[in-house]
């Protein structure tokens, strides 16, 4: 048999089928034997962690029928052994993900400190892709969970320092601005950040990640950075040479190298000259991501590479969008294998020039600056030579225009585009979008729990479904959610659901860290949007009625401000009822948004909000008693007037 628990627990028979373990209280029990496999796990042991500290009343029974079961799953129930006080299974060499796992990081380690950096890179390469996603997810809070996952962040920062001893520290950018927003705190790897960005002659942006680093453990911790950071950040100011690669070193003045275990492509250019090599260049997917089965379903039948499709993510901020696209991309990339590359389109909350993300693109595809050509025509034509005849995933990230995505596109062939945005984009050629919903409540009380390592468990669970309905279901929020409670062990559940039951509170709440729905709403809403959010909260209802809107915004301004709103996705346009009538929606954290605008624009906006109410309204509501067929619309008009 083959046990896989670095993931989501599986079960492989000796002839290759899957077995079924499909109870969760089995799988728990099977996770934590396997942690320690070969060895007599005792039976308290075992109740306090599978039943989070909260044992049933006859718990010595109900474990020795959860092993009984587990046992009925099993091909070979003999591996689960009783002893005189606990349990143990039993297992081969090789039979288990983890001591490979071990093994390997080990193995990486020991080059890395010899000096073997290639070496080093293919085994922390092959140690780490046993992990699959989302991590453990199966076991309970126990300190192994968080032994092995502390051993993952040493491994992933280990091959990031035998890769930028390689020279390949273009290549492991965006890796490292995943795992500094996952691990804020880990100061080796704002070190790495700051060398590798360094070494990619952006000195500048070297520069502000320490600025952000020391913001950050000033502001978490009290303290400034350690000895490793600061005299980074000196040898950076001094331009000292040490900080470069010699000449003489592995990789240096070459193109970074290919992923171990794995053929590269080579790409060859407008000159027929070998560019260099194509590899996965993706940031990890996100380390714990819920439900989106039919989306991922979508996006699998939309990236087989035919034809160059080109398909949009789209929905309001924080709906996940990334999350999604990086699932998806990784889950295909086996159909691209001339390789993945990412495109941030979007810095500082302003969009990019295409011609630099050309650039950036043109790197990463291994070719050398002195053939990269001025801004303008041919570095779009030298990057769709490139790809021509290859199979490559572009995953176009935060897009805010069409005519900002166009230069990117490569010609029609084997290749596929991903593209996240707010906008639907509707100036781009044959695009499919497929728009982003909230998550259910289910997927919600699973992150929740997955993220926070809380059980939630009687009334947790009631609390839990109160914080997924305050959060509106929106990923972004749940996640913050899930980290706070994480994070603030005297945060209950209760107390958190009490504190995001204040509207008007609710948003300083969803803040932790670099995640802030506030502060992403801020970044999606330009000066003439946050006035129209501000106007149309004065309804005080996240359902507005197309008239009360045109109200509200001013009769010349109401059509595009609607517009670009929609566009944007911070409202969604609404028709229904015979005859038809418009309304538009607000999520309930975008009302809170427009509601502290409101608030913070003073009374002056405020009194002009009133006196258009009060002027159109009426004159609108004796319209409609005009005409008999529309006095029953009559009353709702009023409640949202008087809301």
């Amino acid at each position: 048999m083959r046990f896989s628990i670095l993931g989501p627990l599986e079960v492989i028979a000796d002839d290759g089928t899957t077995v079924a373990v499909r109870r969760p209280l089995h799988r728990r029990a099977l996770s934590l034997l396997l942690l320690r496999a070969g060895q007599t796990v005792r039976s308290p042991d075992l109740i306090a962690a599978l039943w989070a500290g909260q044992p049933p009343q006859r718990a010595g029974t109900s474990l020795r029928t959860c092993v009984y079961g587990l046992r009925q799953a099993l091909p070979d129930p003999a591996r689960l052994q009783t002893h005189q006080h606990g349990y143990l299974i039993t297992t081969r060499p090789g039979e288990v993900d983890l001591p490979e796992f071990r093994d390997l990081a080990e193995h990486g380690a020991k080059a890395l400190d010899s000096g073997d950096h290639a070496a080093a890179v293919a085994a922390l390469s092959a140690a780490l892709r046993l992990w699959r996603e989302p991590p453990l997810a199966d076991l309970p809070a126990v300190p192994e969970r968080d032994r092995l996952l502390e051993a993952r962040s040493i491994a992933q920062e280990a091959l990031i320092d035998a890769r930028l001893a390689l020279g390949q520290h273009r290549d492991v950018l965006a890796d490292l601005r995943s795992l500094v927003a996952a691990y804020p705190l880990r100061e080796h790897l704002w070190a790495q950040l700051i060398l590798a960005l360094y070494r990619c002659g952006a000195r500048a942006d070297a520069l502000a990640a320490f600025g952000r680093a020391r913001v950050r453990l000033v502001r978490t911790l009290g303290m400034e950075p350690g000895p490793e950071l600061t005299d980074l950040h000196r040898k950076v100011l001094a331009d000292a040479p040490e900080l470069l690669l010699s000449s003489r070193q592995p990789g240096s003045g070459q193109q970074p190298s290919g992923q171990p275990g794995r053929p590269a492509a080579t790409v060859t250019g407008p000159a027929g000259a070998a560019a260099g090599p194509v590899t996965g260049r993706l940031p990890a997917p996100a380390s714990v991501f819920a439900g989106r089965s039919a989306e991922l379903a979508a996006l699998a039948s939309r990236l087989p590479g035919r034809g160059m499709p080109v398909t949009v993510l789209t929905g309001m901020p924080g709906a996940g969008k990334t999350a999604l696209a990086l699932q998806a991309a990784h889950q295909a990339a086996p159909r691209f294998p001339d390789g993945q590359l990412y495109a941030p389109l979007s810095a500082d909350g302003r969009p990019r020039d295409p011609q630099d993300v050309l650039g950036d693109l043109l790197s990463g595809l291994g070719t050398p600056a002195s053939a990269v050509p001025a801004p303008g025509p041919d570095r779009s034509a030298i990057f769709r030579a490139a790809l021509a005849r290859r199979r490559v995933l572009v995953v176009a990230d935060d897009a805010r225009s069409a005519g900002q995505l166009g230069p990117l596109l490569p010609d029609a062939g084997g290749s596929a585009v991903l593209v996240t945005s707010r906008s639907r984009l509707t100036g781009l050629a044959g695009p499919q979008c497929i728009e982003l919903d909230g998550l259910t409540p289910d997927q919600c009380g699973w992150l929740l729990t997955a993220i926070s390592g809380r059980p939630l468990t009687g009334s947790d669970r009631a609390c839990a479904e109160a914080i997924a309905a305050a959060c509106g279901y929106l990923p972004l929020a749940v996640q913050i959610a899930a980290t706070r409670l994480a994070r603030e062990p005297g945060l209950t559940p209760a107390w958190l659901a009490a504190l995001l039951a204040d509207e008007f509170d609710c948003l300083s709440q969803l803040s932790v860290g670099d995640l802030s729905v506030r502060d992403r709403l801020a970044a999606a809403a330009d000066p003439p949007a946050r006035r129209a959010l501000a106007l149309l909260a004065a309804a005080g209802t996240t359902e507005v009625a197309g008239w009360l809107a045109t109200v509200l915004l001013g009769e010349d301004d109401a059509p595009a401000l609607l517009g670009a709103l929609a566009d944007a996705s911070l409202i969604q346009h609404a028709t229904a009822g015979s005859p038809p009538r418009t309304s538009y929606r607000l999520h309930r954290l975008v009302l809170g948004y427009g509601r502290e605008l409101l608030a913070d624009a003073g009374p002056g906006l405020l009194g002009s909000v009133t006196g258009r109410l009060a002027a159109s309204g009426w004159l609108h509501l004796a319209e409609l008693g005009s005409r008999p067929a529309a006095r029953p619309a009559a009353r709702p008009v009023g409640r949202a007037m008087g809301g």
